[in-house]
């Protein structure tokens, strides 16, 4: 079965890194003549040329290098060709439907379909597919009852059956305007995030930039999540874990860490599970 063109476009997104113009400089530099500023043999502006052509040839090189065994890595993967298979648009939503079974954090038997839920970074919107999915009930005429999600991302995303989706940022004022107007009213039982910020490469800068953005989570779950709700956050280990740990066992009775199955095992990725918030 060919992949879908979601998958095709997850499989082919790669991010080049390294600057050619660094490797002219170094070369310039041993080549430069001690006496002046004229490079050894021949033009600067050739020099240039010449290490800018094998710099950009060995990045192609490094890249379809990388790019390749992604896509093997991807097409091995079983959850991607799950998702493909259940029509899910990330291997993800499996990370979340395990979630959400071990620690019912949706409700069961249908016995509060007043309840809401607001997905945080929710794009491409496998997250958000399998809540709809979750919470789905029939009335008494037997026509499908869809829950109110909402969900936000700064990145456009398709249309969702049962999700009224905000493209913005989740902390801007005009942003949580639109979320109050999409809730209507109802209450707010489950806050997800998904979410990671742009990674540099360093381990422990990227640990606590996403921290960084799970007090963000925080603080929003804090202003919307009705009392006895349930939070979801995505960390990676070796930032301040911890110390966020102890922050939400003040806010909630209870405050879990998981690595879902379908999360990658080289991975540091892990989730913050909180549950029965207080106040």
């Amino acid at each position: 079965m060919p992949l879908s063109p979601i998958f095709q476009k997850t499989i082919l997104r790669t991010a080049c890194t390294h600057d050619g113009w660094s490797v002219v400089s170094r070369t310039a530099a041993i080549l430069r003549n001690t006496r002046g500023n004229t490079l050894v043999g021949r033009s600067a502006h050739a020099n240039q040329q010449q290490c800018r052509a094998m710099s950009s040839s060995k990045k192609k090189k490094k890249k379809g290098g990388s790019s390749h065994r992604y896509m093997e890595r991807q097409l091995r993967d079983p959850f991607v060709k799950r998702a493909q298979a259940e029509q899910f648009r990330a291997r993800s939503s499996f990370k979340l439907i395990e979630l959400i079974d071990k620690h019912q954090l949706v409700p069961t038997n249908n016995n509060d379909t007043g309840m809401c839920v607001v997905d945080c970074g929710a794009a491409p919107g496998g997250w958000s597919q399998v809540v709809a999915q979750k919470m789905a009930v029939a009335d008494t005429s037997g026509a499908l009852q869809l829950p109110r999600i909402v969900a936000i991302d700064l990145l456009p995303m398709p249309p969702v059956p049962g999700v009224h989706f905000i493209q913005g940022d989740f902390l801007d004022p005009a942003t949580k305007r639109q979320v109050v107007a999409a809730l209507d009213n109802r209450r707010v039982g489950l806050v997800l995030s998904d979410m990671a910020p742009p990674f540099t490469g360093h381990h422990s800068v990227d640990a606590d930039r996403t921290m960084n953005l799970c007090d963000d989570v925080g603080a929003f779950a804090d202003e919307f999540l009705a009392k006895g709700g349930s939070m979801v956050l995505k960390f990676f280990m070796g930032g301040h874990e911890s110390e966020m740990r102890g922050r939400l066992r003040q806010a909630f009775r209870k405050v879990v860490v998981e690595k879902p199955e379908a999360s990658r095992k080289q991975s540091s990725e892990q989730y913050l599970v909180c549950i029965d918030k207080l106040t």
